[in-house]
């Protein structure tokens, strides 16, 4: 077997186990949304969104950098066999960001109750974000970078069977936790702080544990050389993420200030259970590739590396395209069965968004010359003209037309950043598949298409035909492409590995 064929073989692994997780979780991202629509109402999601979407973006400026950068040198660091300093590096500048966020954050809640009984606007903020919820939103905070960072090392250490059970524990975890204390002690949006606190808390420490990441650590032993390193690529890193947030995030803000938190509800709603799909679809790929396309890369083959991205972005047009053709045609028979009825109205933003987070997974392939070179400066300026301009259109429309242009202009506005991308790098490191393979995916992702459109025209809405509509969908382009030989590959690859495995077990 070639060199080629084994790295090959090895992502197809690891991707299929991500999927696996993935689509666990994916299930129940989508199942945890649609409970909430019934025990909060659209103006109380509205503002869970509003806090969590802090955390999140917050998080992102803090660790997101050290992510980002321990993802790609830690085979690199591996490979040196220089893990105690790397370990220990990472983990000094953990600290060191988590204890100024949270003197931060109490600094900010000191404020906000000292000064509610002195003006108005303060006061009526902090009638809605108490100081309760601002202080459950810290320790969050922590547990949330912190699962983040674990579970990065976790993918890039290839770490895959204990990454798919902490996957499915957590968000199994996390929908149950909830039910039991809204249903125990009443809907309160405080229980979804919680609950997400101490199943990111416990994956942390499955994580830690088994990395044995303790042995490692003496923080007397830090290096000013791997630090630089980190900051060299995380740093720019930031610009990146920050615009990619505002491009992802900055709309739920913007509909807020001008139509509402019911409205930023209702979006949020419908948006999220596309954004937990393409994140689950992204995350699955991008971790199952990632890892062996750079150590390839740190091992001095670019030629090799070049054709694993290819086929990277082959994986991830193979089940982001189908999703975004699902949510297009049946955005209003998901709506419907999952959501309270107050939330109905605003499934047409799903197809849209979901079209947009296909051409931000795409982007992240787009931009793989700049990141395997560390030139993350470069993917800073692209991602900024992007939500500049997704910002400028929400501004400017949004008052006028509602809503919906939200999606609009995030769907272009991830499509800007892509092209950007694609064109800036096309000189360097080049995606290549043969026109049969795009013509081969498109097709059958058609076919289901219209063999969905058709079944929802003559059944009516309701989970029985939800699940059928799936299952139909599936079969139809599964289907389509084992005839067409798209997949013949991976699906013998499949059964080999079950027959080996079944005789081992014999």
């Amino acid at each position: 077997m070639s060199e080629h064929s084994a790295k090959k073989g090895t992502m197809a692994k690891d991707t299929v186990i991500y999927m696996i997780a993935k689509s666990v979780e994916g299930v129940f991202g989508v199942l945890t949304v649609s409970v909430f629509t019934y025990f909060f109402l659209p103006a109380e999601m509205g503002k869970y969104s509003a806090i969590n979407i802090a955390i999140t973006t917050i998080a992102m400026v803090a660790i997101q950098w050290l992510v980002q950068s321990v993802l790609r040198y830690i085979n690199k660091y591996d490979l040196e066999n220089e893990h105690h300093k790397f370990y220990t590096t990472v983990f000094s500048a953990w600290l060191r960001v988590n204890i100024a966020s949270v003197v931060g954050g109490i600094m900010v809640i000191l404020f906000i109750s000292g000064f509610a009984h002195w003006f108005d606007g303060v006061k009526q903020f902090h009638d809605v974000y108490t100081t309760t919820i601002l202080s459950l939103g810290v320790v969050m905070f922590v547990t949330y970078n912190t699962s983040q960072l674990i579970v990065a090392m976790l993918a890039a250490t290839r770490r895959t069977k204990i990454n798919l059970f902490l996957s499915v524990f957590s968000v199994v975890g996390k929908l149950l936790l909830i039910i039991f204390l809204v249903k125990t002690f009443g809907p309160r949006i405080e229980w979804i702080f919680v609950s997400y606190t101490l199943f990111d808390g416990i994956t942390s420490l499955v994580g830690i544990l088994t990395l044995k990441i303790y042995k490692y650590i003496d923080f007397t032993n830090t290096s000013d050389e791997i630090l630089g390193t980190l900051k060299a690529y995380g740093i720019p890193l930031m610009g990146n993420l920050i615009t990619t947030s505002v491009l992802n995030k900055s709309d739920i803000y913007i509909i807020t200030g001008f139509l509402g938190e019911s409205s930023a509800g209702i979006y949020q709603t419908n948006y999220s259970i596309v954004a937990a799909a393409f994140t689950m679809l992204a995350t699955a790929v991008m971790r199952g590739s990632y890892p062996t396309i750079v150590r390839t890369w740190s091992e001095g083959k670019k030629e090799l590396s070049e054709k694993l991205v290819s086929e990277a972005v082959r994986f991830y047009l193979l089940l982001a395209l189908p999703s975004v053709i699902g949510f297009w045609v049946l955005s209003d028979v998901l709506a419907k069965v999952l959501f309270n009825a107050s939330y109905f109205e605003g499934h047409s933003v799903m197809g849209f968004v979901a079209l947009g987070m296909m051409f931000l997974g795409l982007t992240e392939y787009g931009i793989k010359p700049w990141e395997l070179n560390a030139n993350t400066k470069a993917i800073f300026y692209r991602s900024l003209i992007g939500g500049v301009f997704n910002v400028a259109i929400n501004i400017a429309f949004v008052p006028v037309f509602g809503y919906g242009v939200a999606a609009v202009s995030t769907c272009l506005g991830f499509f800007v950043y892509f092209c950007l991308a694609k064109f800036g790098t096309r000189n360097m490191m080049k995606w290549r598949l043969p026109v049969s393979v795009y013509a081969k995916i498109f097709g059958s992702a058609a076919l289901m298409g219209a063999l969905l459109w058709w079944c929802k025209e003559k059944m009516t809405a309701n989970v029985t035909h939800l699940l059928v509509f799936v299952l139909l969908g599936m079969v139809c382009y599964g289907g389509a492409l084992y005839l067409s030989g798209e997949i013949k590959q991976e699906i013998h690859y499949i059964a080999k590995k079950l027959r080996r495995r079944q005789g081992d077990n014999e």
